[in-house]
């Protein structure tokens, strides 16, 4: 970086040059931190999360998410824009940083030695690559239009900042070639290709649009600092922390026990926004407002008031709208307005599904599912307002540890003829089969269980069930919002798990097996639980002979969001399908494994009626009719129902069957 390049500023004099770049740094500098400091000032009060356990994981994770933007790369032309502006912006920071330099500086001369050249090299090319990339953002915005992008003129705005910083940037590397053509530097490719143009028009011209380069680069890149803190922006600050910062797939799910001891705390769920953590308030400033979760949501899709775009956006609106109260002491902070009923409806929150394919999809890493809970907590523990269909949920729940009042005392009526031995304390099995209120209680689902030990027999696997002693494991009370009945139907589990020294357990419900695998270590309990899938899969690759192959046509496989996205178990099933088939082969269609669609059961959605429009279950299905199926493979009996209930609705009942892979392995 030669020292000819700065003394070239003829517009200023070199010793008045210094206080303008300076007076407008300043004057950049102070507006970005006027209007940050504020909501800086709101997520260090917010309730405090740990997010810094395993620090080289979740450097890694935002090495692999932030950095190389994997997620971002997932979907091909805007990806790829996405991802050369991004990684852009990273190459050229050094060059920006450079442009100041030389303006405080005009006689500084220094030279980053063997790097120089390769570096304006790498430079030049993004230069191209980011004109390109935000050229076409803008067509996306001004003509294509999609439907999932927030289009405004603040966006075209920053694009075309975007382009000016990359047009100037050539053009100051082009009007130093020309002017000091008996020097070259290597690497600056594309100031050489420009620079024999600008001399056409004479020395005068040459230092003029030298000069506008320089001042367009540097006042671009100020205005650009001002806009960022006021506006979606601001994720080119907060998305790499966000990234470091998200949950780490491990026990909880992100969803934690209250401690409804602490009566001093008497906040039970989110009703007011400072009643977020600061992580889930960083995610609120993390959201580029680029729509991909709108498009994978099942909700939004079969035209239910919910888009997880619009909640975040409209939680973080109303988080800058209230920053001022926030921060402010006694009455200013009690007037902080409610959420539910107002900025959030109550419709919105009940149309989740809490199927994580928002999470998934989500290029940093904002989390939807544990606000959606914390809200609906809010609702029910807070407002004592919900669904009338939960209302003798609840009640079941509480009385009889099943959603549908069945009398817990016929909880192993559907083992009587099939000689399941009970779990003995002093005569244990390896493991305890958890059947769950769907296999217990449902007709359809206690197929599935009579399926599930005639598997596990075959296998050789030494199991037992708790009979009438086995409860509910709360589940849908807790996606439902309601946290206190959570707790005591898990604490009643944990305590009889205890008594009963159980420790391995399986379970053929991805619901139930998600809740004892990664909820109830909470609790006090430590146990070792497994899919059916996963137990039978690793039967069969020990060499356990679980069934023959039989003829079964086209099988397609439906992943459940409880046991593949929110739990990643994939293959497990798969295998127990190609194994169980004479073809050995499984359907695929395009929504499947992490970007499968809900069948619509899940978040305690079974138990409510679906009013609103498309049935969901009814969208999935004709996803899956895709690949033009004889039977349709699931591992969840919630997925079994759903799917059933929309063939027969569309009269394809006879034509294509649903079941559980434990019936495909057993009919084998």
């Amino acid at each position: 970086m030669n020292a000819s390049q700065n003394r070239a500023f003829e517009w200023v004099s070199q010793d008045l040059q210094p206080f303008i770049l300076g007076f407008l740094v300043i004057l950049a500098a102070t507006r970005f931190f006027f209007v940050l400091w504020p909501k800086y000032k709101v997520l260090l009060q917010a309730a405090s999360e740990n997010r810094f356990n395993k620090p080289i994981t979740r450097l890694w994770n935002t090495v692999r998410i932030a950095i190389f933007q994997t997620k971002i790369l997932k979907e091909a032309k805007s990806g790829w824009m996405h991802a050369f502006i991004f990684w852009g912006f990273l190459v050229l920071l050094l060059r920006a940083i450079w442009f100041f330099i030389i303006g405080f500086s005009p006689s500084v001369e220094f030279s980053l030695g063997w790097v120089e050249a390769p570096y304006y090299l790498l430079k030049d090319l993004f230069v191209v690559l980011v004109s390109l990339a935000a050229s076409y953002a803008l067509y996306r915005r001004l003509v294509k239009k999609p439907k999932r992008l927030t289009l405004s003129a603040e966006g075209i705005v920053i694009l075309s900042l975007i382009i000016l910083i990359m047009v100037s940037d050539a053009f100051f590397d082009a009007g130093w070639q020309a002017r000091n053509h008996q020097l070259e530097l290597s690497g600056i490719w594309i100031g050489r290709s420009i620079a024999p143009i600008l001399n056409i028009y004479g020395s005068d011209f040459v230092v003029n649009i030298h000069n506008l380069a320089y001042w367009t680069h540097v006042v671009c890149v100020l205005y650009f600092l001002t806009l960022l803190p006021n506006s979606k922006h601001l994720h080119i600050v907060t998305s790499i922390p966000n990234v470091f910062f998200s949950r780490i797939p491990e026990k909880g799910n992100g969803l934690h026990r209250i401690d409804f001891e602490n009566e001093e705390q008497g906040i039970f769920g989110v009703s007011k926004i400072d009643e977020f953590s600061w992580k889930k308030l960083l995610d609120l400033h993390s959201c580029t407002e680029c729509g991909r979760c709108d498009v994978v949501c099942p909700a939004l899709a079969s035209d239910k008031p919910l888009s997880p775009k619009q909640l975040t956006v409209d939680l973080r609106d109303h988080l800058n709208d209230e920053a001022q109260s926030l921060l402010g002491k006694g009455q200013e902070k009690r007037n902080i307005s409610v959420l539910l009923g107002g900025v959030i409806n109550d419709e919105t929150l009940w149309s989740c599904t809490t199927c994580g394919a928002c999470e998934e999809e989500c290029p940093v890493m904002i989390e939807y599912v544990n606000k959606i809970v914390d809200l609906r907590r809010g609702l029910v523990l807070m407002e004592n307002r919900y669904p009338s269909e939960f209302i003798n949920v609840f009640k079941s729940l509480e009385t009889q540890s099943n959603p549908w009042g069945f009398g817990r005392n016929t909880r192993s009526d559907w083992a009587k003829e099939l000689d399941v031995k009970i779990w003995d304390k002093n005569n244990p099995t390896e493991y305890l089969y958890f059947v769950g209120c769907n296999g217990a209680f449902d007709d359809r689902g206690k197929k599935i269980a009579e399926s599930v030990v005639h598997s596990l027999r075959s296998a050789g696997v030494d199991f037992s069930i708790l009979g009438n002693d086995e409860g509910c494991t709360g589940d849908p009370a807790r996606r439902a919002g309601n946290e206190y009945l959570f707790d005591l139907l898990a604490s009643r589990n944990a305590e009889l798990f205890k008594e009963k020294s159980i420790i391995k357990i399986v379970t053929h419900c991805p619901h139930c097996f998600n809740s004892l695998k990664n909820e109830y270590s909470e609790f006090g309990v430590d146990l070792d639980v497994i899919h059916h899938s996963e137990l039978l899969e690793y039967l069969i690759k020990e060499g356990n002979d679980i069934g023959k192959r039989r003829e079964s046509g086209n099988v397609v496989y439906h992943d459940s969001c409880y046991l593949g996205r929110h739990n990643k178990i994939y293959d497990e099933p798969r295998k127990i399908i190609a194994h169980s088939s004479e073809s050995g082969e499984v359907m695929e269609v395009d929504a499947s494994r992490e970007n499968g669609s809900c069948c619509g059961a899940g978040g305690g959605r079974f138990l409510l009626e679906e009013k609103t429009s498309k049935r969901m279950s009814h969208q999935r299905i004709d996803q899956l009719m895709e690949a033009n199926p004889d039977t349709i493979a699931v591992s969840c009996p919630f997925c079994v129902l759903m799917l059933e209930d929309a063939l027969k609705a569309k009269n394809l009942q006879d034509k294509v069957k649903v079941k559980d892979i434990s019936e495909l392995a057993n009919e084998a």
